[in-house]
């Protein structure tokens, strides 16, 4: 009964104040509301300890937990994690505006599971995930810790919630906030159960490609080789767009020998590069550096050969740096960005980790992993086969 007395005070006395406010007759010479009031809804003011801005205060609080742990989960590598904490976030803002602007919450689907299915797979996580109730502890890891962590924040949120809207009776005003954050915390037991069956952990795989020795040539150079005015012949497309397999081939001619038949692939550039391996090197008898394509400074040259003609090439012999190709829609989910330099481990019979892989994305791309010929043949390179980045 005396928290009930307390709390009509409280807001008879707000509402006074917001009247008085309202009317030019609290300070007036400055205008101005003193700091121990907020604004509840439009113009109408309430003491900062009034029961719904503790809720907005709670709510606050509770998204800023998510975030946290959803830079724990990019840390992890855990992208779907991420992504699963991102939608309850949008829930949570979604929350908020509903409470300030009186409209109703709706139904709530998350994770593809509505709140009925919620309460169904929080209830029997055997049946859905492979594993029964438990006691969460530090032994189940980092994530786990956290999760629990935002269920029980969840719970806070809910019981705040339900002081700022129960009814005289015991009854609440805003029973669609209520249930959308008891749907939440059960939500994060269904996350610990998924977490702990794999579901988060399972790394993003991407395709392999292994790049044999070839050629590209500059417009002037073409011409050089094949004759005035003379343009390449697309034959078949390569896995990045607007790159394609041409049917010219070129020799190409170090100070100990000579590669025949080297693929030409277009389209033209601005500069003529030629990519090998380091054992193409050697018959050659070249040293050339490992280089991003397109970086040629200091770089040894060679000499094409095309029927009669014959180009001298001062620079421009490089072994390609492995790479990844990543199209930008792909770079959050796989938690990486332009320029970084992760190791991939390639899955197949002989597993191998290749450290230094240099990232690139665009939106031009197609998401793949390109290694050179002495690199497949250390991993038993398939076509088809995959790879992971690891920490």
């Amino acid at each position: 009964m005396e928290e009930k007395a307390q709390e009509q005070v409280r807001r008879i006395v707000a509402q006074a104040v917001s009247r008085a406010i309202q009317n030019g007759r609290f300070f007036p010479q400055t205008g101005q509301k003193p700091e121990h009031l907020t604004c509840l809804r439009g113009k109408e003011l309430v003491l900062k300890d009034h029961p719904r801005i503790a809720f907005r205060g709670a709510i606050d609080s509770l998204e800023a937990e998510l975030i946290l742990v959803q830079g724990k989960a990019k840390e992890h590598r855990c992208m779907r994690l991420f992504h699963d904490l991102g939608e309850i976030i949008d829930l949570i803002r979604r929350l908020l505006r509903c409470e300030v602007s009186g409209d109703p919450v709706g139904a709530v689907c998350l994770q593809g599971l509505n709140e009925q299915q919620l309460r169904e797979h929080s209830h029997h996580p055997g049946t859905y995930y492979g594993r029964k109730h438990f006691l969460p502890t530090a032994e189940h890891g980092e994530v786990v810790s956290l999760l629990n962590h935002l269920r029980t924040k969840a719970r806070e949120t809910e019981l705040i919630a339900y002081r700022a809207f129960r009814e005289a009776d015991g009854t609440v005003s805003r029973e669609d906030i209520l249930r959308a954050l008891n749907r939440l915390s059960s939500l994060f037991w269904i996350m610990m159960f998924k977490y702990l069956a794999g579901a988060y952990t399972e790394a993003l795989t991407i395709e392999v490609e292994a790049s044999g020795r070839h050629v590209h040539l500059s417009q002037k150079d073409v011409e050089t080789l094949f004759g005035p005015g003379y343009q390449l012949t697309r034959v078949r497309d390569l896995s990045q767009p607007g790159q394609y397999v041409c049917s010219e081939r070129v020799s190409v001619t170090g100070p100990k020998g000579t590669i025949q038949n080297v693929v030409v692939l277009g389209p033209v550039r601005e500069e003529t590069q030629v990519e090998l391996s380091f054992t193409d090197g050697l018959t050659l008898g070249i040293k050339p550096p490992v280089r991003l394509s397109g970086e040629l400074e200091g770089t040894p040259g060679a000499i094409l050969s095309q029927g009669g003609r014959q180009l001298v090439l001062p620079k421009g012999v490089i072994v390609a740096k492995r790479h990844i190709h990543v199209e930008k829609a792909d770079a959050e989910a796989l938690g990486v960005a332009d320029q970084d330099q992760v190791a991939i481990e390639v899955l197949g019979s002989r597993p191998v980790i290749f450290e230094d892989t240099v990232v690139r994305v665009s939106e031009q791309y197609r998401t793949y992993v390109h290694i050179d010929y002495d690199e497949a043949n250390a991993c038993g390179f398939e076509a088809g086969m995959r790879c992971r980045i690891v920490r």
